[in-house]
C-alpha cells in the first residue's frame, strides 16, 4: 500500500481528507480493541473468589497472558492496556463513548485514564468524566504539558487530592535505568537516595576515582562512572580502579576488575584470543563499563556476568552474543559486535576491550555434545545453551531476557528428560502459568526440534514463538530432537493446586493501598501549600499593616491576620 499506486492521482484536498479519515478510523479500531481487552479482563476478574484472587496467577494474570499472546505484546504492555480498557469501561463511560467515535486518539485516552486514576469518589468521577468528554475533542491538538493541565483542571475542580503531583513524589526513593536515547554500549540511570546514602556512595566513588595515577587521561566524571560500574560487578572489596595511563610499570595497570566479572560465550570455532584487540597506545580513550551479559550465545562472542552455579536456583547472569559477521580482522581481530540477552548492543570495540582486559571467554557447547542428563537441574553447559538459543522467555509476546528466566522442563520432570529438546526458558510468571494453569481450560506448551515453542491457549488459539538465535545466528545449529515422555505414570498433576504460590494481599487490595497512600501524600502537600501561602500573606501584611487592617489606633485586625494566616482559603482540603 506504500507503492503510491492509487495515491499519486489524488489531489491535495482528497489526500489530506483521506489521512484525517484514516486517523479517525485508527482511533475507532483502538477503542474497539480496548473494549475487547476490557471484556477479556472482566471475564477473568469479575466475581473472582478470595482464594483465586490471592494466588500469584490470579484472574488478572490469567487474562494478561491471553491479552499478551493475542496482541503479541509484553506482559507489562498487556497490563497497561487492560488498565486503560477497564478504566474506560467502569470509570469513564462518557469519555469511552467519545473515543469509540474516533474523536480522540489512543494516546490522549491513555493520558486521561492515568491522570484520573486517583479519583475514588464516584460522584466526583462522574463530574470529571462529563467535563473531560465535553472538552476532549480539543485535547488532541495540545502539547503534552497542555494536555496534562487540561485533564488536571477537571480533577482539581472536583477532587483536588486526586491530582497527580509528580511521578517522583509518588515513588520517593527509587532508581531507574535506560533511556531510549542511550547510544549502544552505555546506559543512563537516575533516581533518589536518602541523603546519608548519597553521601556514602559519593565518598566511595570519589575514593575509587582517586586511586589511578596522575597520568590517567580520563576526566573525573568518567572515572566516577567507571567506579560506579566497578561497585556493581566487583563489590565493596575493590580497592582501586584499573589505570589507563598505558604505563606497564604503573601499580594500577593490568586487568580491569570490571572485565574480569564478564563471561563471553562463543561458538567453539570462533573463540577469540586475548589478542582480540590491538595493543593500546599510551593514554587510551575511555573504556566504558560493560553491560551485564548472560549465559548463552548463538555465534561468535558475547559478554556476560559470572556463570550460574549448577546447584543454584538463581538464573545465570546476562551474557552478550557476537554477530554472525565478525568485524574485519585488521581493525579488531577475533571480535565482532555483541548483544546482551536484554537486547543491548555491545559495540565491537567495547567487546574487544573486555576480552583484552580480562573477560572470561567460554566456548558454547554444540547441541551434539549435550546428551540427556540424569539429574533434575540442568548442567551449566545445558543451561547456557537453552538460554542462548531462546534469548528471551518462550511465552508469546514476552521479552524478559533469558538470564532472568527459569529453565523449565516442557514435559515435567521426571517424565520429561533434562535434555535440550525438552528445556525452555520461562519467566517466573509464565513458568507458574504453565505449571498451575495447564491442561483443559489452561495453557499447553509443545516443543519442536527447531527450538520453536507452540502454545495452545484456553480458547484453542495457537501461538508459535521462534528462538532468537535462529534470527540473529542462523549458522548456529540449534536443531535437536524432542525426547518423548519417559513414562506417562510419572505425570501427576494432583500437587498443583496445593503448591500454587499465594500473595498476602489481593491485587485489588494492593492497588487500593497505593491509591490511598498517594491521596494522603497529596492532601499533606496541599495543606502545607496553604500554610505557606498564609504565612507569606502574614509576612507581607507585617511589612505594610495599613494595607490589610483598619486604622483604629494603628492596630491590625480582621482579614487574613485574624486566623494567624493559616488556611486563608475558605474551603481548605482535608488532612
Amino acid at each position: 500500500m506504500f507503492d503510491r499506486i492509487g495515491l499519486a492521482g489524488m489531489n491535495e484536498e482528497a489526500l489530506i481528507s483521506a489521512l484525517a479519515a484514516a486517523t479517525r478510523a485508527e482511533a475507532v479500531a483502538a477503542a474497539d480493541r480496548l473494549a475487547l481487552i476490557a471484556e477479556v479482563t472482566a471475564r477473568q476478574c469479575d466475581d473472582e473468589d478470595e482464594v483465586s484472587a490471592r494466588q500469584v496467577i490470579d484472574g488478572w494474570a490469567f487474562a494478561k497472558a491471553q491479552v499478551s499472546a493475542a496482541c503479541n505484546v509484553s506482559e507489562r504492555a498487556a497490563s497497561t492496556q487492560m488498565r486503560i480498557g477497564v478504566a474506560l469501561r467502569e470509570r469513564l463511560p462518557r469519555t469511552a463513548a467519545l473515543f469509540a467515535t474516533g474523536a480522540v486518539s489512543a494516546k490522549v485516552i491513555a493520558e486521561i485514564t492515568w491522570r484520573t486514576h486517583l479519583v475514588t469518589d464516584e460522584e466526583a468521577l462522574a463530574l470529571i468524566d462529563d467535563g473531560i468528554a465535553t472538552e476532549a475533542t480539543t485535547y488532541a491538538v495540545l502539547s503534552e504539558a497542555a494536555l496534562i493541565r487540561a485533564v488536571d483542571f477537571w480533577v482539581e475542580k472536583y477532587d483536588p487530592i486526586a491530582v497527580i503531583r509528580s511521578k517522583a513524589a509518588a515513588k520517593d526513593l527509587y532508581v531507574e535505568f535506560d533511556d531510549r536515547d542511550d547510544p549502544n554500549g552505555v546506559s543512563s540511570f537516575w533516581g533518589r537516595l536518602r541523603a546519608t546514602d548519597k553521601e556514602a556512595v559519593k565518598q566511595r566513588l570519589h575514593g575509587l576515582a582517586d586511586t589511578v595515577c596522575a597520568n590517567d587521561p580520563r576526566p573525573l566524571g568518567e572515572r566516577l562512572s567507571a567506579a560506579m560500574g566497578a561497585l556493581g560487578v566487583v563489590g565493596p572489596s575493590l580497592e582501586r580502579l584499573a589505570c589507563q595511563c598505558g604505563d606497564p610499570d604503573c601499580a594500577g595497570s593490568g586487568k580491569d576488575p570490571r572485565s574480569g566479572a564478564v563471561v563471553i560465550y562463543a561458538l567453539t570455532d570462533q573463540v577469540p584470543g586475548t589478542d582480540a584487540r590491538p595493543a593500546p597506545e599510551p593514554g587510551p580513550g575511555p573504556q566504558p563499563a560493560p553491560e551485564p551479559a548472560s549465559d548463552e550465545a548463538g555465534e561468535p562472542e558475547l559478554p556476560a556476568e559470572p556463570a550460574a552455579d549448577p546447584e543454584s536456583d538463581e538464573p545465570a547472569e546476562p551474557a552478550a552474543l557476537a554477530p554472525a559477521e565478525p568485524a574485519p580482522a585488521a581493525t579488531i581481530p577475533g571480535a565482532g559486535a555483541g548483544i546482551t540477552l536484554d537486547g543491548t548492543i555491545i559495540p565491537a570495540a567495547m567487546l574487544a576491550d573486555l576480552i583484552a582486559t580480562g573477560a572470561t571467554v567460554k566456548p558454547l557447547a554444540e547441541v551434539a555434545d549435550l546428551p540427556t542428563e540424569r539429574q533434575y537441574r540442568p548442567s551449566t553447559a545445558l543451561t547456557a545453551f537453552v538460554r542462548m538459543r531462546s534469548q528471551t522467555c518462550s511465552f508469546p509476546g514476552c521479552s524478559k531476557p533469558a538470564h532472568r528466566c527459569d529453565v523449565d522442563h516442557v514435559t515435567p520432570w521426571p517424565a520429561g528428560a533434562t535434555h535440550p529438546g525438552n528445556m525452555r526458558p520461562l519467566c517466573r510468571e509464565h513458568h507458574l502459568l504453565k505449571t498451575f494453569r495447564t491442561g483443559p481450560g489452561g495453557w499447553t506448551l509443545t516443543a519442536h526440534p527447531d527450538g520453536t515453542s507452540q502454545w495452545t491457549a484456553p480458547t484453542g488459539h495457537t501461538y508459535v514463538t521462534r528462538p532468537g538465535a535462529a534470527v540473529l545466528f542462523p549458522q548456529w545449529n540449534i536443531h535437536t530432537t524432542v525426547p518423548p515422555p519417559r513414562s506417562i505414570s510419572l505425570l501427576d498433576d494432583d500437587y498443583r493446586g496445593a503448591m500454587m504460590p499465594t500473595r498476602k494481599r489481593t491485587r485489588a487490595q494492593d492497588r487500593e493501598y497505593r491509591i490511598n497512600a498517594e491521596r494522603v501524600r497529596n492532601a499533606s502537600e496541599l495543606a502545607l501549600a496553604h500554610i505557606r501561602a498564609g504565612a507569606a500573606k502574614d509576612a507581607e501584611a507585617a511589612k505594610d499593616p495599613g494595607a490589610h487592617g483598619s486604622a483604629a489606633g494603628g492596630d491590625v485586625v480582621g482579614g487574613e491576620m485574624g486566623n494567624g494566616g493559616a488556611f486563608s482559603d475558605p474551603d481548605p482540603p482535608p488532612f
